[in-house]
């Protein structure tokens, strides 16, 4: 009893208070902690997306410009041939020093003419994004593009999120790309049996209502590779090819994609028939 009271004692002599309880967390305090986390999300949300897209609008700027300055280099009438070829040279390594993250940054294939004269020197590259039509010249038919139509099924409006090329049964399917086999799925429904592909720069391809499937899962595979045959499984109506193409995780049209390879190709080919053609 002597040491409480002595205790009392001195507590009361230096000014020390017995602690508060602490205060507790009501319904109003959460309310309000809850509506700062969410205006902080939102402002990260903005504030982020706004970067990014200044971010590649500056990045699409600068690609314009080298494009234009390797277009010019190209037109020179300047009669020293080795300064032209040192200064293209240096334009194609300035170039080649951003065209990673340009390339993961654009959104869709819209992007891709600020490169069109770069691809025409570094054509290589065309075989690590899609750049090709998934079946051979000739031997299909476009019956649905990506956009709003009339499901052919359920007959009611509905967005297309590929192209459907039709064609007959048992066509051989090939990648557009290189890259990795991310899943083979077999369904009763939707795409039926189809393929998956991953490739750079964040694009992936799929492949629907195959007949049959010449691949593995995690398989790489090249540009123009066999990986499967055409067919109706799924929600189908006729022997095709439903493609897709994913930009970022994004659905995107594919129909740009189509000729990317053959135009730049056929440049290519174009200019070394004028060249040996020259004495």
């Amino acid at each position: 009893m002597i040491f409480f009271e002595s205790t009392i004692f001195w507590r009361k002599k230096v000014g020390v208070t017995k602690p508060k309880s602490a205060k507790t967390f009501g319904k109003k305090e959460f309310a309000y902690f809850l509506f700062l986390i969410i205006m902080c999300l939102s402002f990260i949300i903005w504030y982020g997306f706004g970067i990014s897209t200044q971010r590649l609008e500056d990045t699409t700027v600068t690609m314009d410009l080298y494009e234009e300055r390797l277009k010019m280099n190209l037109e020179s009438t300047l009669t020293d041939s080795h300064l032209v070829e040192r200064e293209r040279n240096k334009l194609l390594m300035a170039i080649e020093e951003r065209i990673v993250a340009f390339l993961y940054q654009i959104p869709d294939f819209s992007y891709i003419g600020s490169l069109e004269t770069y691809l025409k020197y570094r054509p290589q590259l065309l075989e690590q994004f899609p750049s090709a039509v998934p079946l051979e010249k000739g031997n299909y038919s476009v019956t649905s593009n990506y956009g709003i139509r009339v499901h052919p099924i359920s007959d009611k409006e509905k967005k297309h999120y590929g192209i459907d090329l039709a064609t007959a049964r048992g066509k051989y399917v090939y990648s557009a790309a290189s890259g990795t086999i991310l899943n083979i799925l077999f369904s009763k429904k939707g795409y039926g049996t189809h393929i998956i592909i991953k490739h750079r720069f964040g694009f992936e391809t799929l492949y629907g209502h195959l007949n049959k499937v010449l691949v593995r899962k995690g398989q790489t595979v090249k540009q123009h590779e066999m990986i499967g045959a055409v067919g109706r499984t799924g929600s189908s109506t006729g022997y095709h090819l439903h493609y897709e193409i994913l930009k970022n995780g994004n659905k995107i049209d594919p129909i740009l994609s189509f000729n990317l390879k053959k135009n730049i190709y056929s440049h290519l080919i174009k200019s070394n028939t004028i060249k040996d053609g020259v004495e």
